[in-house]
């Protein structure tokens, strides 16, 4: 067996070597830490995104059951039911105000043609 004397040298380029190693361990382990840290603060975003979107959506429901008359006493679907209902009531009240509109405006101009 041979043996090798420490000299400065040898000493030198083994530290270096294990300075080396270590930072390379040390710098995996930051990577890591960081991707993992990344990760998570990512869950946390999109878990305050969600409960975001579900506080809208609730207050959103709320002003839905204030808007459509007796929206107060039904749950979820039922509103949701009641407003496509109350939307299509809605729309043939303006129908009807339209025709109303229409047909007063040709009395007025017959009006004024007889010197009414």
């Amino acid at each position: 067996m041979e043996k090798t004397l420490a000299t400065p040298d040898n000493t030198r380029s083994i530290s270096v070597l294990c300075s080396a190693s270590v930072k390379t361990r040390a710098a995996g382990f930051e990577r890591r830490t960081k991707r993992r840290l990344s990760q998570t603060k990512a869950s946390v975003c999109v878990s305050d995104e969600e409960d975001d979107d579900e506080e809208e959506v609730k207050e959103k429901i709320e002003a839905l059951k204030r808007i459509i008359p007796g929206g107060t006493a039904l749950g979820v679907d039922a509103l949701f039911e009641e407003t496509a209902g109350y939307i299509m009531s809605l729309q043939c009240q303006i129908k009807s105000i339209k025709v109303l509109t229409s047909f007063l405006q040709r009395l007025d101009k017959e009006d004024m043609k007889f010197g009414g």
